[in-house]
């Protein structure tokens, strides 16, 4: 059965927010932080360079916060091997990388890690 607007029910308060992730912190990792938990959402959008993913995390020692895939983060989104619902543990690593760009100059960076229950 379908109303032309549905509204609740006697008895009910409708929840309403500005922003449903207000209160919800961005988590940048540095070298040596890992994040732990449970995947709560995964977001995926298109911006100037390109595919992004935000994912939302229930972390065990932060609580719930976002973080934007980066490296093997990211390949892990893209290639659907990132599953609400599911553990995961991220790291950004400790040991810098050099990257050599096509134009022959070099980026130093800390590459980040992504790992899945499961493994022995």
């Amino acid at each position: 059965m379908s109303t032309e607007r549905p509204t609740p029910p006697d008895g009910y308060e409708q929840f309403e927010s500005e922003d449903p992730d207000s209160d919800v912190p961005t988590v940048e990792l540095g070298p040596g932080d890992v994040l732990e938990g449970l995947v709560l959402d995964l977001t995926e959008g298109e911006g100037e360079y390109g595919p992004w993913y935000r994912l939302k995390i229930k972390d065990e020692s932060r609580g719930v916060v976002r973080y934007f895939a980066k490296d093997e983060v990211k390949r892990a989104a893209a290639s659907d091997s990132i599953e609400v619902g599911e553990q995961i543990w991220v790291a950004m690593d400790t040991d810098e990388v050099t990257l050599e760009r096509d134009d022959g100059s070099t980026h130093d960076y800390n590459p980040t890690m992504v790992a899945f229950p499961g493994g022995d």
